[in-house]
């Protein structure tokens, strides 16, 4: 299997396959992490004997409703990016690979995902039939928070240490580790490997400054298009 796109999705969703509603008191907004940097791992070898590895590290902003994901793209890619960048939607889908994924949420729980594309300005809207080509499995919690804090509901944590809980479960082949930060909302670091040690994935998560200013606050003059136009 090629080891392509983002697999946080894959990382979180098949780590706990269970899918439930965030329901926290208001106080918690207040205590959880605003910024996160997280790096992701996963690596599997092949019936022919070779190991594919995939890492990158994205940063999460997050508020209430409001989640920012932002690749980081070493200073050299995105020099070269801008050496072979024409301008116009003739550039089309290349542009967009890792751009930023602002996603909002309102009272109802309805989802309004935009790609943000700052070569050209432009905020790409992104209908729930292509969620999944932009690296968005559709789940606001489990973007949110990397896991969803109450499939850990039922379970007893292995130990609880320096405000933190650790979780050990058995999902099909795989065992997991997971480590939750209850009040500050975000899983510290999810470890799947399979019982034949031929796969794993590891994501890894840290507090940091918020940025400033917001990014979302600097989106003024940013033009509104289509994804489906970036498909034609």
């Amino acid at each position: 299997m090629m080891l392509v796109g983002r697999i946080e999705s894959l990382a979180r969703l098949s780590m706990l396959g269970v899918v439930m509603a965030l329901a926290w008191p208001a106080a918690a907004w207040a205590e959880a992490a605003s910024a996160l940097r997280v790096e992701y791992h996963q690596w599997q070898v092949g019936k022919d004997g070779v190991r594919q590895e995939l890492s990158y590290a994205e940063k999460l902003y997050r508020q209430e409703n409001t989640l920012w994901v932002e690749r980081e793209v070493p200073e050299a890619a995105q020099r070269d990016h801008d050496d072979h960048h024409h301008g116009g939607l003739g550039h089309k889908h290349a542009d967009v690979v890792g751009a930023p994924l602002w996603i909002q949420r309102d009272d109802s729980g309805n989802v309004d995902v935009k790609l943000v594309d700052r070569y050209e300005q432009r905020l790409i809207d992104i209908a729930p039939p292509y969620y999944g080509n932009v690296g968005y499995d559709g789940h606001w919690v489990e973007t949110w928070a990397l896991v969803d804090p109450a499939s850990l509901s039922s379970l007893e944590p292995s130990s609880v240490a320096d405000g933190v809980e650790t979780y050990q479960m058995q999902r099909g082949s795989q065992h997991i580790t997971l480590v939750w930060n209850p009040e500050r909302r975000y899983a510290v670091s999810i470890r799947s490997r399979d019982e034949h040690g031929l796969s794993g994935r590891t994501i890894e998560a840290r507090e940091i400054a918020d940025p400033e200013p917001a990014p979302w606050t600097t989106l003024k003059g940013y033009k509104n298009r289509d994804y489906s136009d970036l498909l034609d």
